[in-house]
């Protein structure tokens, strides 16, 4: 059963008192203490709360009960002291009272206030006003019918059932109902006995119809209208349908018999129920419950309550609830309910309404997005909400401030910080995910948003760079990262690993980039990846280096040397001919370390060490007739015909060593003998 204002006046102070904090702790404020006042027959009872208003600071609000009669400026000297002061008068009308900066309510809105949060009545106070409210409710008159009924007609069963049903339809509770009228509708029936001289029966008359002899068809009828005289039924109203004098019915009927003997004997009435109409009173509303009985149905009709007075009731439900009156209202009918949303300054709220009865069922604020804001931001003052979820018992609002992510569970009234967690900062989970490879003041945090309030993502911007991660708040874990440099970074990442070089060919494809670089000495080809990494593909000696080293080595076998061709291969193999000399040099493609230093001696060197070697052992001048040269082999034969005779020589054209000679002298068949076999040795094979 709910609260009504005839409980609360007769419920005593003390619950009254404890119902009045439960009120405050909804509201969110804590108990500070109770007061106890006297003044002549008035009795003053006030209970103290605080809170932490987010927007004013500290706040106190007073709630008072006044039973008996009390003077203004005794109450108001009572209640200045408090902030906010709410008087709640339970005896009698004392609109004179003027008290500027309290509120006074009556025992209507405390009842309401009640229901609202659930605060049940007594047990023992309720079995004390089922017998009053009977009474209050009900005031039925008791009419004496001048005939028995002919079926019972429990008017407590009619009241219950139109409860039932009235509440079935218009979903408000079964005791809220109060009946304000029940009219009964009946129909009189007769029995009438009659007699001719040869027959007597009785007749039923039931409105038009006339049945002559009705004996066994309603014998038990006939016997309870012939043996009781009246019945009483209790109702607000009686409707009596009347019919036409049974007796003439009964003589026409005779007369069309040809009973025309036929005189009527006595006559009863009875009644028969055949409706009734209760009106329920529901909250601000009235509801029809209609019953017929020859059919056996029942139903219910009643309009919804106006607009205007939907909108009255729920400015002061949130107003109850917020100390706020609405500033904008928007209506939705569901059913047999009305949704009402809306905003004051500080609070959106949900309220939903019976829209027959007008009965409250539930109040729902919370504090509104701008209203967060200005809480956290006071709190946080570099703070950035990135994310507001409103859920029944709490706002969770995804805060970053300091770098920090922070997951903020408030209390939807009041703002209060019920829980919080901080997850990993997203520059530790970048400096996680792109290790060593770029310096973090290259980029700045743009955006920042919180899935489920623990996954994390982060978009970085710098300078020819954009990094996207997505990682656990909690463990820190990535689950999904995006780094993509541009052309210049990763031109400028290479330089920074190679100082002192410079680049002189960049290529772009899917992956990343393909650069080389180049100082002094050097050649440097890389790969520089869409996320910073650098990847050293190849190192070598640039050509003109290598062409120095070479020409440098080979000076030590040739005074006039010319590089012929130079190939980079696993090193790069330099080919080189001079006056005296070719031959092949290969030079470590690194470090410029000769590694292998092949070259033989030409022809025309070979003769001249020959003609010198004659002249200097036979002192002779030679004619040089053929140079005979085994490249493979690496060396040369040489035939010379001088004044004193034919010469021959075998040269080592790899060192310039002479290797073997022969002389064979001019003159008879023994010579040219000697010189045949001579020059078979020395003939190239």
């Amino acid at each position: 059963m709910k609260w009504e204002p005839s409980i609360i006046l007769l419920a005593p102070d003390d619950f009254l008192v404890e119902g009045l904090a439960e009120l405050l702790r909804k509201a969110g404020y804590a108990e500070a203490g109770r007061e106890y006042k006297k003044k002549g027959d008035a009795r003053l009872i006030t209970v103290i709360g605080e809170r932490e208003n987010p927007f004013q600071g500290p706040e106190r609000l007073s709630v008072s009960l006044l039973r008996g009669r009390a003077r203004s400026e005794w109450l108001k000297s009572v209640l200045k002291k408090y902030d906010r002061a709410v008087l709640i008068i339970l005896d009698g009308d004392q609109s004179e009272l003027e008290l500027k900066g309290a509120r006074v309510l009556g025992p209507e809105w405390l009842a309401e206030a009640f229901n609202r949060y659930s605060i049940e009545p007594p047990r023992t106070l309720l079995e004390k006003l089922i017998g009053e409210r009977s009474r209050e409710e009900v005031e039925f008159r008791e009419f004496v019918l001048d005939g028995p009924l002919v079926e019972p007609l429990d008017t407590k069963r009619l009241v219950e059932e139109a409860r039932r049903v009235a509440a079935y339809k218009y979903s408000f509770s079964h005791e809220a109902a109060k009946v304000k009228a029940l009219k009964l509708k009946l129909r009189p029936v007769y029995i009438v006995s009659w007699s001719r001289e040869s027959d007597s029966g009785k007749a039923l008359v039931n409105g038009d119809r006339v049945v002559m002899k009705a004996e066994g068809e309603l014998k038990g009828l006939a016997m309870k209208v012939l043996l009781e005289d009246v019945a009483t039924v209790q109702a607000t109203d009686v409707e009596i349908n009347e019919a036409p004098g049974p007796e003439r019915l009964v003589i026409e009927e005779a007369v069309r018999k040809e009973w025309l003997d036929l005189k009527v004997v006595q006559t009863r009435k009875a009644y028969v129920p055949e409706g009734a109409e209760l009106v329920l009173g529901a909250g601000r509303n009235e509801v029809r419950v209609h019953f017929d009985f020859n059919e056996g149905r029942v139903w219910a009709e009643a309009e919804p309550l106006p607009d205007e007075v939907l909108l009255e009731l729920t400015r002061r439900a949130v107003f109850d609830a917020t100390g706020e009156y609405p500033e904008v209202i928007e209506a939705t009918k569901k059913g047999r309910f009305t949704v009402l949303r809306g905003k004051t300054r500080r609070y959106l709220f949900e309220v939903e309404i019976n829209s027959y009865s007008g009965e409250v069922k539930g109040v729902s604020p919370a504090l509104s997005e701008e209203a967060i804001l200005e809480i956290l931001l006071d709190r946080y003052p570099d703070g950035r909400v990135i994310g507001i979820e409103r859920k029944p018992e709490r706002i969770v609002v995804d805060l970053i401030t300091e770098g920090t992510v922070k997951v903020l569970s408030l209390e939807p009234r009041t703002g209060e910080v019920l829980e919080e967690k901080s997850l990993s900062p997203p520059v530790k989970a970048l400096r996680k995910a792109l290790g060593s490879v770029l310096e973090l003041d290259r980029l700045e945090l743009k955006s920042c948003r919180v899935t489920n309030h623990e996954t994390v993502r982060a978009e970085f911007e710098g300078r020819g760079i954009k990094a996207r991660i997505t990682y656990d708040g909690s463990s820190g874990e990535i689950i999904e990262k995006n780094v993509a440099i541009e052309r210049d970074l990763a031109v400028e990442l290479a330089l920074e690993r190679y100082p002192g070089f410079r680049a002189v060919f960049v290529e772009e494809s899917g992956e990343g980039f393909s650069i080389t670089l180049e100082d002094e000495r050097q050649v440097v080809k890389l790969f520089v990846s869409r996320e910073g990494n650098l990847e050293e593909m190849d190192r070598f000696i640039k050509g003109s280096v290598i062409e120095e080293i070479a020409l440098e080595r080979i000076a030590e076998v040739e005074p006039n040397p010319s590089v012929e061709g130079l190939r980079l291969s696993d090193h790069w193999e330099v080919e080189f001919t001079g006056s005296k000399t070719f031959g092949k040099l290969v030079i470590h493609r690194e470090t410029g370390e000769v590694l292998s230093f092949d070259y033989q001696y030409i022809e025309s060197a070979i003769a001249k060490a020959f003609e010198r070697f004659v002249g200097e052992n036979y002192r002779d001048s030679v004619s040089i007739e053929w140079v005979a040269h085994n490249i493979e082999e690496g060396y040369a034969s040489i035939k010379g015909v001088g004044r004193k005779g034919t010469y021959f020589a075998r040269f080592n054209t790899l060192t310039g060593e002479l290797l073997e000679h022969d002389f064979v002298p001019a003159g008879g068949l023994t010579s040219k003998l000697r010189l045949a076999q001579v020059e078979g040795k020395y003939t190239v094979k």
